[in-house]
C-alpha cells in the first residue's frame, strides 16, 4: 500500500509539476506573442507613469496631464463599490495619492469616464450624466476632492478632451449593453453614437458634432491635427483609428444647429491593433497619451497584458 501511494504521490506531483511547468510556459509565449501580433503599436509605445490603484479595487476610465503642475491625473470607479476617486500621479513616479470624489458635499459612486485638464481646471465625464468641472487648486493635502454639480451635455459622456480652446465630449455605444440613439448615416454606413465639441465658456451650445462608430472610448487630435479614436470591447483588441482631415464626411445634416461630420470604420486612414481595454486619450508633447484597464482586479485575464501604466504613443 505504502509502495502504492508513493507512486500515486509522485505521478501527481509530476502532473502538477508539468501543469506548472506548462502554465509558465504558455505564460512566457502569450508574453512574447503580443510583440508580434501588435508589433507597430508596441514601436510606437513609451512608458510615461505608472497606473495607479489597480490592485486596490480601482477601475482606471480616463488619464491626462497637467503641464502646469507637472503630473498625471487618472480617474475610474471602484469594482468594490466604494467612493468613486482619482490619482494624482508625479511626473516622476515619486509620490502617488488618491482623492474621494464628493459632489456638493456628498460621496460620489458615480461610473466616471474620461477626464482633461485644461487652463487651470478638470473636466471629468460621467457616463449618462453629464460633465463635471472643478479647479486644480483643489488637489490639496485633502484625502477628498469637490467635483461640484454636473453641467448636462448632449450625449452620454464617457470621455473628453481638450485642445485648450474646445472640449470634445464623446459616448461610447454598442447596440445592446449600452445603445445610444444619435444616428447619422454616410454611404450606406451606420453610426450611432457622437462626439460633441463645446466652446470652453459655454458648455450647453454644440458646434460641431462628429458621428463615430461602435465602442469608442476615447478621442483626441494628433500633433498633426488629425483625429484618434480609441476602440475596445471587453478582452478583443483594441484600435487606434487614426482619421486624416479628408476624411471627416461633411453630411450636410445638422444637430442642434452644429454642423455633423461622419467618420466611418471603413474610411480609417491608419489601424493600430493594440492589446485590450484601452481607455480615454489626451494629446502631451506631440504623443497621444492613454491608459488601460485591462490589468486591474476586476479583470483576471487582463493581467495577461501587463498593462500598468500611462503609455504615449507617438502615432505620426
Amino acid at each position: 500500500m505504502k509502495k502504492i501511494l508513493k507512486i500515486i504521490g509522485v505521478s501527481f506531483g509530476c502532473l502538477v509539476g508539468g501543469l506548472i511547468a506548462l502554465f509558465i510556459l504558455t505564460w512566457i509565449a502569450f508574453g512574447i506573442g503580443q510583440y508580434f501580433y501588435y508589433g507597430k503599436y508596441f514601436k510606437s509605445r513609451a512608458v510615461l507613469a505608472k497606473n495607479p490603484g489597480m490592485t486596490k479595487g480601482f477601475v482606471p476610465q480616463g488619464c491626462t496631464y497637467n503641464d502646469a503642475e507637472e503630473y498625471f491625473l487618472t480617474a475610474g470607479y471602484m469594482a468594490t463599490g466604494d467612493v468613486s476617486r482619482i490619482y494624482k500621479v508625479d511626473k516622476k513616479n515619486k509620490s502617488i495619492k488618491f482623492y474621494a470624489l464628493k459632489s456638493n458635499g456628498e460621496n460620489f459612486y458615480g461610473h466616471t469616464g474620461g477626464i482633461q485638464y485644461t487652463n487651470g481646471y478638470f473636466y471629468l465625464s460621467n457616463e449618462s450624466d453629464g460633465v463635471y468641472c472643478f479647479s486644480s487648486e483643489l488637489l490639496d493635502d485633502s484625502d477628498s476632492v469637490e467635483i461640484g454639480s454636473v453641467i448636462n451635455v448632449n450625449n452620454h459622456s464617457s470621455y473628453i478632451y481638450s485642445d485648450d480652446v474646445y472640449l470634445y465630449v464623446g459616448e461610447y455605444n454598442d447596440d445592446n449593453n449600452y445603445p445610444c440613439f444619435n444616428e447619422f448615416t454616410w454611404n450606406g454606413s451606420v453610426n450611432r453614437a457622437i462626439v460633441t465639441k463645446y466652446a470652453l465658456s459655454d458648455l450647453t451650445k454644440p458646434l460641431e458634432i462628429y458621428s463615430v462608430p461602435n465602442n469608442i472610448q476615447g478621442f483626441a487630435f494628433t500633433k498633426n491635427g488629425n483625429i484618434v479614436l480609441s476602440r475596445s470591447y471587453a478582452l478583443y483588441p483594441s484600435n487606434f483609428l487614426i482619421y486624416a482631415k479628408d476624411k471627416w464626411h461633411k453630411t450636410g445634416s445638422t444637430m442642434q444647429g452644429a454642423p455633423v461630420y461622419f467618420l466611418d470604420r471603413n474610411d480609417v486612414t491608419e489601424d493600430i491593433v493594440a492589446p485590450p481595454m484601452s481607455e480615454d486619450l489626451d494629446l502631451v508633447d506631440g504623443k497621444i497619451i492613454y491608459l488601460s484597464e485591462c490589468a486591474c482586479d476586476k479583470y483576471v485575464l487582463g493581467k495577461l497584458f501587463f498593462d500598468y501604466h500611462i503609455y504615449g504613443l507617438d502615432l505620426e
